[in-house]
């Protein structure tokens, strides 16, 4: 515990802050002991001078723990203001920061604004915007892989230099993501300069001269990324046949990770919608899975599918799984649990946690131990590898290309966006639940559904103009 920063005699104690009344205002005054310069500090503090006692003392205590534990010099021997800053707005403070004049300083210009170094930026960006983030993305992305860029190129660099970062990281990272990471990086300095704590800002413009091509020293991590964009792009995604290999494999070698897998291939869900999958969304009475939250591998929680407007921000998904089918089938293998329990569980039977899976897939080349793929693709029973993300990518463009699922019915049961108007929605809706994803679709069959909706939908409106004459 901070003592009392005066004396018996009403003065402050050598080498003490004090919240104290000046003029018309509260003010701190910090020693000028602590400081290279020597110049005595006096801030204001942003306090109601009409009922400053109560906050004047917490404030007071605060700062003399902050002061003596260094964090308020900047490193150079001068006041930190950023820090200062800080302090007040966690009080909930605002506060004109000038120095004020004083026996010790005679001007009245503002004080030196601090060094703030590259991490320091970002961490203040990122305070900044966590209340504004979902909490996996927070974590995931802000404190998760947009920092791990940033760190990586100052430790290859050996430099904070803002030309040095850009362009290690556009030769070897991602395009896509740094493009992310050097946007993010403009609008830190932005609220860096907003705040009084930053002169200028290095990093402006500098997202928007990226083209995005392939990155140079792409690693697999890299090529690891869940993407949407490009779902439909076959040359993305295994054929059919190369999935089957795959399952066959996996069957044999890696038993405990075959029905995970195999339900992605056969739905084509995100990783974290497959981890996700309990007992409850399993309707067996209406031949249906209901895909309904994500499990995210950081946080360790569970989230409801975001709200990203497809098919007007719909929350849950419906996949058939017709009867003696072999979606049906699958789940009817496995032991079924309680409502809340998880479908799919790791060789121990607990969560599935993707890195151990991806490890799997990919392989480690650091312990010397080669993936399912890896281990596939020299045996020449697979030409290329995918992340197992394109487990998605194949099944739609096994649905759409090799069954002739309409694209639109496709998107329905996966959740990615297509160009579809709020007038097919309803129609779209009816028609997903009549597909089986098993089986080839005749076009005369579907253009027979769509044609019959479309005269449903007519009637409906005629009878409600009729109604209203």
């Amino acid at each position: 515990m901070v003592n009392s920063s005066k004396t018996p005699t009403g003065k402050a104690k050598k080498g003490q802050v004090t919240v104290r009344p000046d003029g018309t205002s509260i003010k701190a005054c910090f020693p000028r002991s602590y400081f290279a310069d020597g110049k005595q500090v006096k801030l204001g503090t942003g306090i109601n001078p009409d009922d400053w006692k109560a906050t004047a003392s917490k404030l007071e205590r605060r700062l003399q723990l902050e002061l003596e534990e260094g964090k308020l010099d900047d490193g150079h021997g001068h006041f930190n203001l950023g820090r200062y800053q800080e302090i007040l707005e966690e009080y909930g403070l605002r506060a004109k920061l000038r120095l004020v004049k004083s026996a010790e300083t005679s001007d009245d210009q503002l004080p030196p604004k601090p060094e703030m170094s590259l991490m320091e930026v970002w961490g203040m960006y990122c305070e900044y915007r966590k209340n504004d983030l979902r909490e996996s993305v927070y974590e995931g992305k802000y404190q998760g892989r947009y920092r791990n860029f940033i760190e990586s190129a100052i430790e290859a660099t050996k430099s904070e230099d803002p030309l040095k970062i850009r362009n290690w990281l556009t030769e070897n990272r991602s395009l896509k993501t740094v493009k992310l990471v050097l946007s993010n990086l403009e609008k830190a300095y932005q609220l860096g300069m907003k705040q009084k704590l930053l002169s200028h800002n290095p990093f402006e413009g500098m997202a928007e001269e990226i083209v995005n091509k392939g990155a140079k020293g792409k690693t697999q991590d890299e090529v690891d990324i869940e993407n949407d964009d490009d779902v439909l792009d076959r040359g993305k995604a295994y054929t059919w046949d190369e999935a089957q290999i795959i399952l066959e494999y996996v069957q044999e070698k890696y038993p405990h990770w075959y029905n995970y897998l195999k339900f992605k291939f056969l739905t084509g869900c995100r990783t974290g919608e497959g981890i996700a999958l309990m007992w409850c969304d399993v309707e067996w009475d209406k031949e249906r899975v209901l895909i309904r939250r994500t499990y995210d591998r950081i946080t360790k929680k569970f989230y409801p599918l975001k709200n990203d407007n497809t098919y007007k921000g719909e929350l849950i998904r419906k996949f058939p799984i017709p009867k003696n089918g072999e979606l049906w089938n699958l789940l009817k293998t496995i032991p079924q649990g309680k409502d809340n329990e998880i479908v799919f569980k790791s060789k121990l039977g607990k969560i599935i946690d993707d890195t151990n899976f991806s490890q799997a897939w990919r392989g480690r080349k650091n312990f010397n131990r080669k993936g399912i793929i890896t281990q596939l693709v020299e045996a020449e029973r697979l030409n290329k590898y995918l992340s197992p993300y394109n487990t998605r990518h194949t099944f739609i463009t096994h649905a759409i290309f090799d069954l002739g699922i309409d694209e639109k019915v496709v998107a329905k049961w996966c959740g990615h966006t297509i160009d579809v108007s709020n007038k097919h929605y309803q129609d779209i809706a009816i028609f997903a639940e009549r597909i089986n994803p098993e089986i080839p679709q005749q076009q005369s069959e579907l253009d027979l559904l769509k044609e019959q909706l479309r005269q449903q939908q007519e009637l409906i409106n005629k009878l409600l103009q009729d109604k209203d004459k």
